[in-house]
């Protein structure tokens, strides 16, 4: 022991039960609470490998000297029920070890004391008491007495005092082992607690961060449907004249082609003819006619184009009033499929599950149309065969349709990107890559949401849902 630092327990007659190796076991773990008993007063702080080689030297006590113990008393037939008690005294040491290693986690200075006080306690309520009453029976059984008769008499030992004191300090280890329970019992909650605390906010973060990104997406396509309303507003006078006026202009093509059969008339037979069929060559008036007609219907069907595009950008904005009205989405959805039937293409399987009795307040002009634009997409993305399967649902709060396809699929990168405006996967010129971003304004102007869950190769599903009436 260093100076200044005295023993806790100095190794004396009375620790001795004349049982030479079971007494150098007990040197053993005198000197081993004797040193704890230094650390701790000395201040300096235990490792973690300190704490792991302090419990490993007490197992090793525990397997060897509870073993060395055991052994000698069945071989010597020391009466069962001081076996059985001393047995789980042994038990009870080995619990109490892996329970303090368990409260100490990753703060061994935290053990230390604990570990002080319950090896002292077992040193002065084991050794001083269950192993003094082992080699009093031991040596009776020497003596010529039966198991019974030496166990009986050291129940009722000559001394009372000694007795009181030794159930006492047995009282004070029963303290000890009860309060060390109680502290693995409450790490255990609390870890327990911890974790699930941990878990919830885990959870709550992750919630946040989806709604973040929702808010953002929602804040997005406001933006997007702020600018595209004001475009299509500055469209819209020039597109009228520009329509306007090709009109006109057809109509003139198509007097001046008259006027030009009545000239024909006219000069066919007449001295001038032979001119007139020269001055028609050379001014290429075969390929004028027909060109001018070709013309103005392109013209007119780009304009028209033009006219579509402005008008779902007006309605995705919410730039045409209509009438809400209590509506089955269902219902609207069959139709929808309906008008599909006869132009489906060949090989696409199209069908409508599920029942009717899904409420909500809508305005049927706007709806209908994006369920059309969302059908349509479903059914160009099994255009060389496939099923559209349309269906739909509803909890306390919401009504919803869906409309499922098993065509390809998108991946991640293009699925994150289908509600954007002009946005389309399409060819140049088949697509306007407004549809989908229609039937999205459409739903959030309502209140709802319109979600889409695309996987490669399994398909599509496209999710309406929106408050329930």
């Amino acid at each position: 022991m260093s100076e200044g630092h005295p023993a806790a327990f100095e190794w004396a007659g009375y620790f001795a039960t004349g049982f030479d190796e079971v007494d150098a076991q007990h040197h053993k773990l005198v000197d081993l609470v004797n040193a704890l008993g230094e650390r701790l007063t000395s201040g300096r702080p235990l490792s973690v490998a300190e704490r792991d080689h302090v419990l490993a030297g007490l197992r090793h006590y525990a397997a060897l000297h509870f073993h060395t113990e055991e052994e000698m008393m069945a071989e010597q037939g020391v009466d069962p029920r001081h076996l059985d008690s001393h047995t789980r005294a042994h038990a009870e040491f080995v619990a109490q070890v892996e329970a303090m290693l368990a409260m100490a986690g990753d703060t061994p200075d935290a053990v230390l004391p604990e570990l002080l006080r319950f090896t002292s306690s077992w040193l002065a309520f084991h050794i001083l008491g269950a192993d003094q009453a082992m080699a009093r029976q031991l040596r009776a059984l020497d003596a010529g007495l039966t198991a019974a008769q030496a166990y009986e008499r050291d129940e009722h030992p000559a001394d009372p005092g000694n007795g009181a004191l030794i159930r006492a300090v047995h009282t004070l280890y029963r303290m000890v082992a009860q309060r060390n329970a109680e502290l693995v019992m409450a790490k255990l909650e609390l870890e327990q607690r911890v974790q699930a605390r941990t878990a919830e906010l885990e959870d709550t973060l992750r919630s946040l961060e989806q709604a973040r990104g929702e808010i953002v997406q929602v804040e997005k396509m406001a933006a997007l449907g702020q600018f595209a309303a004001g475009m299509a507003h500055e469209l819209n006078t020039p597109l009228a004249y520009v329509k306007g006026n090709l009109n006109a202009l057809g109509g003139y093509s198509t007097a001046l082609s008259h006027l030009l059969q009545r000239a024909d008339a006219i000069v066919r037979d007449g001295p001038g003819a032979e001119a007139w069929r020269l001055a028609c060559v050379e001014a290429d008036r075969a390929f004028i006619e027909a060109d001018l007609t070709t013309l103005v219907g392109e013209s007119l069907g780009g304009l028209e184009r033009i006219e579509r595009i402005v008008e779902t950008l007006r309605r995705a904005a919410g730039g045409v009033a209509e009438p809400r009205v209590r509506s089955d989405l269902h219902t609207l959805l069959e139709d929808a499929v309906a008008r599909r039937m006869e132009s489906r293409p060949p090989g696409v399987e199209l069908r409508c599950d599920g029942a009717a009795g899904l409420y909500a307040e809508v305005a049927v002009q706007a709806l209908t149309e994006a369920l059309d634009e969302i059908l349509d997409n479903a059914i160009q993305a099994v255009a060389a065969g496939g099923e559209v399967v349309c269906g739909g649902g509803r909890d306390e709060t919401t009504v919803w349709v869906e409309i499922r396809d098993s065509g390809a699929g998108m991946l991640p990168a293009i699925a994150a990107r289908v509600f954007e405006p002009f946005f389309t996967t399409r060819e140049v010129g088949s697509g306007t890559g407004l549809g989908l971003y229609f039937a999205y304004e459409t739903a959030r102007l309502h209140g709802g949401r319109l979600t889409l869950d695309s996987r490669p190769v399994i398909g599509t599903c496209v999710r309406l849902s929106l408050p329930a009436a």
